[in-house]
């Protein structure tokens, strides 16, 4: 007798023909795929692809429409969050999810169960202990005792991965868990990935950075308008291959490439629009001077740290300056409030688009309006709305930043990470600013997205604004900046222009502070 092979076992988990709609948009498409256990399979796609709408299915967060799941080859239902943490499947989203006012320990065991003694109250010694257990697996030195708030992004990310592996997740969703993180926080990152992927566990990695897609993963999954376009080995892909499976067209262009294609030279000879002079604030910046032209694109680059986002916070008056001055035109404007300088015609669009730059249950128009609603009155005493010139203004931005969005009644929350980010650029154009400050614009928007955004930088520049950008990525300040100002610990230590704009002078800079 012929012996029989034994049955391959059942995929951790299959996505079957799952389809989900929602008012005027179709956000996936027939989406099958199946996930082995052990596997780290990149998740990738142009915001708006479907991927945030999929990973809420996986989570119980959302129902599909049609479609199934199965685990471990059994039906799965699942109604609410709370089911697909029973299940082993945990997930650790780009918006973090711990509560900054508990401790670790609370956090890691958060919606497990504390343990009890007594009874009714809370044995911490023993929920200090089962905490310490994924946190050791994760060679995280971090004190359960310890609030989260306290802690970096970096650590924050380790307490949600901790959280999984408390439950005994055998799925683990990570949502462009890179970001914001140093290259020595990401290395120890793929560490843990790598180590857990060993462990059996089955990893989803969702980013933008391809080079991360590339050096991590053994599988890539790529959707693109609510569907799976592209489902192969990494090895078998290149950066190209990949892009045009992503954006549905072959060429991306490099940093340099783009900096030639689009004639950027060294700084214009405009008027300058913004001058920083000796500004220092208790949030550890130092003495920084700095102006900016008509027509100039200024970079801020820096290591993480460094004190970019704190020195904009600054000179737009978000945090109290210490010492030294601000003007927009040659008018000195007031610190620490942010209503004088958006009167004087100075925006910031903030790295945390959806807490400070978004009010996410608000519109569309809501939003793209809320910083000119004196505009929109009805009439000039009245301080009331009109519903028709609101209108008229989110159509317009809605049409000139290609945002997509069924109708401008659409809930923000509803948008994809780069359309989200477009209302907040919408909102500074609506209200008129002449200095723009972009701090880190293109977190979480892909390929095509970051395109968009460094063309409207470009189209404002243009319009003779002054414009700011922020990047952790020395590629993008390389391919759209004037100059750029290198930080290091709160100081500004290096000035590259024109053709000296390059990523190994931005990064010698960065490091001979070090």
């Amino acid at each position: 007798m012929t012996a029989t092979a034994p049955a391959a076992p059942a995929p951790l988990l299959e996505v079957a023909a799952v389809t989900k709609r929602y008012p005027g948009v179709l956000a996936v498409d027939n989406v099958s795929l199946s996930l082995q256990a052990g596997q780290i399979v990149g998740l990738v796609g142009k915001n708006g692809a479907g991927k945030s709408t999929l990973i809420k299915i996986i989570a119980g967060a959302e129902r599909a429409d049609e479609g199934s799941l199965r685990l471990h080859g059994a039906p799965l239902e699942l109604h609410r969050p709370h089911d697909a943490t029973v299940a082993g499947l945990a997930f650790v989203h780009q918006d973090l999810q711990d509560v900054g006012d508990l401790s670790v320990a609370e956090n890691v065991m958060l919606g497990l169960g504390y343990p009890r003694r007594l009874g009714c109250l809370v044995d911490w010694a023993e929920l200090r202990r089962r905490a310490a257990e994924p946190l050791a697996r994760l060679e995280a030195d971090i004190d359960p005792r310890q609030p989260v708030g306290d802690l970096s992004v970096a650590q924050q990310r380790l307490v949600v991965i901790a959280r999984g592996l408390a439950q005994d997740a055998r799925l683990l969703v990570l949502d462009e868990p890179s970001a914001s993180l140093t290259d020595e926080e990401i290395e120890h990152l793929f560490t843990v990935v790598r180590r857990l992927r060993d462990d059996g566990i089955t990893v989803v990695y969702v980013s933008h950075r391809l080079e991360e897609i590339f050096e991590l993963t053994e599988r890539v999954v790529v959707m693109r308008n609510g569907r799976v376009v592209a489902d192969e080995p990494t090895a078998s892909l290149n950066r190209s291959g990949l892009i045009s499976h992503i954006t549905g067209h072959e060429h991306a262009q490099t940093a340099v490439e783009r900096r030639a294609s689009r004639g950027v030279g060294g700084r214009p000879e405009g008027d300058v629009v913004l001058d920083v002079e000796g500004v220092s604030a208790d949030t550890g910046i130092h003495d920084c001077t700095f102006d900016v032209r008509r027509g100039e694109i200024l970079g801020l680059g820096g290591l993480m740290g460094s004190g970019r986002s704190e020195l904009v916070r600054a000179v737009f008056g978000a945090d109290q300056r210490r010492t030294g001055t601000v003007r927009v035109h040659g008018t000195e404007v007031e610190g620490g409030h942010p209503a004088k300088s958006m009167a004087a015609g100075l925006a910031l669009l903030p790295e945390e688009r959806k807490t400070q730059g978004n009010i996410m249950d608000f519109s569309v128009r809501d939003n793209v309006t809320l910083a000119s609603l004196d505009r929109h009155r009805g009439r000039a005493r009245i301080p009331m709305p009109s519903t028709q010139s609101e209108k008229q203004a989110a159509d317009r931005q809605i049409n000139r930043l290609s945002i997509a969005t069924p109708h401008d009644r659409q809930l923000v929350r509803l948008l994809s990470g780069g359309n989200q980010q477009k209302v907040v650029i919408a909102k500074w154009l609506e209200q008129g600013a002449d200095v723009l400050i972009f701090d880190e614009p293109t977190i979480g928007v892909d390929v095509d997205g970051k395109e968009e955004i460094y063309d409207i930088m470009e189209e404002l520049a243009g319009q003779g604004k002054g414009v700011v950008f922020i990047s952790s990525e020395f590629s993008e300040l390389v391919g759209v900046c004037h100059r750029v100002l290198v930080l290091s610990e709160g100081r500004i230590v290096g000035e590259l222009e024109g053709d000296a704009v390059t990523e190994p002078a931005i990064i010698e800079v960065c490091y001979s502070q070090h």
